[in-house]
């Protein structure tokens, strides 16, 4: 670009970087994220500036590209960034200073992250028309170093995570953790429910409270016709709970008496075959006053293992094991 000719002055001309910041700032206008923060979340101080909802924005863009340093080194950060294009008109670095961002995260959990979070990704997935059918409820785990808080247990189940000993996804079961329970929806595997929980949570114990609490808002909300979920969710509670409000998809406890039952009396002979690699067989059941069908799955590949394991065991053991008849 060619500056104009006859002026009595020289035009100044700056380069900022944008970096990978543009599509990350671009997707938050996108689903309106600024905005909702601020239509829950109003801030009313008089010297404001930078809204609870563009706080937020900057500090999911300094996270993504500024990692592990302190909120008052954000200014720095965005010093040679075009706040304004990511932000908006009128913000400069120096405003997005540790009061402010302090301010906003106090904001943030007085509010409560895990509605919020729903709100925001409910309205996201209605702004990308994701009407999912099926929800997926999962949970995982993290691992973090240092002593934290597993000496004392939180004395507000509700609002302190308890940092803790528990059981490590990642196979790390000598380093406390905490946990996350996750619901994303089915097209795209979108989260549309998101909460920490202590690292000693049960799966079993929080998947029936998320679903008390949220099943129904799942439906108004996304349409969502039946939860997906593992064994976890297969408890007598749960079930009865979800039977009266919403159809489900688990795999059910070998662990089970009425599983076991339900394996030892099916003839392979009988059962249909899908390929030459898997066959199947159904089986109706009333499990916790529940109407359900259950599918019992054979595996041509895995009968053929355990039967060379069992093969193995004999052999090891010697003549002895097999007068037994163990066949």
């Amino acid at each position: 670009m060619n500056p104009p000719q006859g002026l009595g002055f020289a035009m100044a001309y700056q380069s900022k970087n944008l970096d990978h910041l543009g599509l990350v700032a671009g997707m938050c206008q996108e689903v309106e994220l600024a905005k909702i923060i601020d239509e829950q979340i109003p801030s009313y101080a008089p010297d404001k500036v930078v809204s609870h909802g563009q706080a937020t924005v900057a500090m999911i863009l300094n996270g993504l590209g500024f990692i592990n340093k302190a909120l008052y080194m954000v200014p720095k950060f965005f010093e040679d960034k075009p706040v304004d294009r990511l932000l908006g008109q009128g913000i400069a670095p120096d405003h997005l200073n540790d009061d402010a961002l302090g301010r906003t995260l106090d904001a943030l959990y007085t509010y409560g992250v895990t509605p919020l979070f729903s709100r925001i990704s409910q309205h996201a997935a209605g702004m990308l028309g994701l009407s999912s059918k099926a929800a997926h409820l999962d949970s995982t785990s993290f691992h973090v170093d240092g002593q934290y808080n597993h000496e004392h247990p939180p004395q507000d189940e509700e609002k302190v995570i308890h940092i803790t000993k528990g059981y490590s996804r990642d196979h790390r079961s000598d380093l406390n953790q905490v946990c996350l329970n996750l619901i994303c929806e089915s097209q795209a595997a979108i989260p549309v429910f998101m909460q920490a929980a202590s690292g000693n949570a049960s799966d079993k114990t929080d998947f029936r409270r998320i679903i008390a609490q949220h099943v129904l808002q799942l439906r108004n909300h996304l349409g969502v016709e039946y939860i997906v979920a593992d064994s976890s969710l297969y408890t007598e509670k749960t079930l009865e709970m979800l039977g009266a409000h919403m159809p489900f998809i688990t795999r059910v406890p070998e662990t089970l008496k009425e599983a076991k039952d339900a394996i030892f009396k099916v003839n392979p002979d009988e059962m249909i075959s899908i390929d030459d690699a898997y066959s199947y067989q159904v089986v109706l059941s009333n499990y916790a006053g529940v109407r359900q069908r259950w599918l019992i799955m054979r595996s041509e590949q895995a009968s053929r293992g355990e039967h060379r394991t069992l093969i193995k065991k004999i052999g090891s053991r010697g003549i002895a094991v097999m007068d037994a008849k163990i066949w």
